[in-house]
């Protein structure tokens, strides 16, 4: 089967019905640009590996919309498929790759994982090593138009760009949920219970500020009158959400402070070291130095300090903190 011959069977299909009289499709697949399948893939006969190659190349090199050229091409290897029996099989892009947005939340997420290469991202989004580049820039905050999220800037500020990887202290989960106003209520409300745990606080005081601040006014109204008259709860945690927030990512080392067990989650998580002040029995105050957090047992924790197992109150933990020079 000549490959010419499907271009020009799928042309004689299509064209009629196109209301610019398909020139977009002409010059994709026909035409003398220098993205057109014909002038990369060459006249003759179809060898599917070639075909799916030049394919790529043809977006690759289409300078408009790529997610036009891709719709294009889905429909002309479903046509092989159907008219001539020569299935193809060949994985586009797993996005909207002409969408920043869905480009940058999809590079978020694939970077987490210190094994994948920003190389990979190339021909994963067929898409130039400027764009990719440029959109890592906007993600790091090393842009003046870091990417939006809902009013609120998305920047992880604490990555590194290394040896063709993304380093990040803390990985980025993007979850942009659409939620009816009694999830949200149910979600606030499980966020304040866990605001109560001295370990979880400021995550889920952070987290509720981050939805707070995605809200309509008209939400929020309705969330303060539902909480006050028809579920009574404490009305006065909910306005206390209003704090206005830079960024709509806090890395794990931003979720913590020094006040009470402050940082130990994160310290549990990622292995991390910490030092803890933290009041005996008797009253006296010690501080542990170099600690390993072994398990976190709701009203205790275990560390490893000086090559001794010790289990702590979490209520006589006074601070911790990632160096001695933050509990002086």
């Amino acid at each position: 089967m000549k490959i010419e011959t499907t271009i020009e069977a799928y042309l004689h299909k299509m064209l009629p019905y196109q209301r610019d009289g398909g020139s977009m499709i002409t010059n994709l697949l026909s035409s003398d640009k220098e993205y057109s399948l014909l002038k990369i893939n060459g006249h003759g006969e179809l060898v599917p590996d070639e075909l799916k190659a030049s394919i790529i190349l043809s977006i690759k090199g289409y300078t408009s919309t790529k997610d036009n050229a891709i719709k294009v091409y889905k429909e002309y290897l479903n046509f092989i498929k159907t008219q001539y029996n020569i299935e193809i099989e060949l994985e586009f892009p797993p996005i909207p790759i002409s969408i920043e947005f869905e480009r940058i939340m999809f590079i978020a997420k694939y970077l987490q994982d210190p094994n994948h290469k920003i190389e990979e991202l190339y021909n994963m989004l067929w898409v130039g090593k400027d764009t990719i580049d440029d959109d890592i820039k906007k993600l790091r905050g090393m842009t003046d138009n870091p990417i939006q999220v809902c009013g609120k800037k998305f920047v992880i500020e604490d990555s590194k760009r290394r040896n063709g990887r993304v380093i990040m202290s803390s990985t980025a989960h993007p979850v942009l949920l659409t939620s009816n106003l009694t999830q949200i209520i149910v979600t606030l409300k499980g966020l304040r219970l866990m605001s109560k745990e001295s370990a979880f606080r400021n995550y889920a005081n952070d987290m509720a500020k981050s939805i707070w601040t995605q809200l309509s006014e008209y939400a929020k109204k309705r969330i303060i009158f539902v909480l006050s008259d028809l579920l009574p709860d404490e009305v006065q945690w909910y306005t206390s959400l209003e704090e206005e927030l830079n960024n709509s990512f806090l890395s794990e080392r931003m979720c913590s402070d020094t006040e009470g067990v402050g940082c130990v989650l994160d310290c549990l998580k990622n292995q991390k070291k910490c030092f803890i002040e933290y009041q005996e029995e008797d009253g006296s105050i010690k501080i542990y130095s170099d600690c390993t957090i072994e398990n976190y047992l709701g009203d205790t924790i275990r560390i490893l300090s000086g090559g001794q197992k010790i289990e702590l109150s979490l209520d006589n933990i006074l601070r911790s903190s990632y160096t001695i020079e933050e509990l002086i």
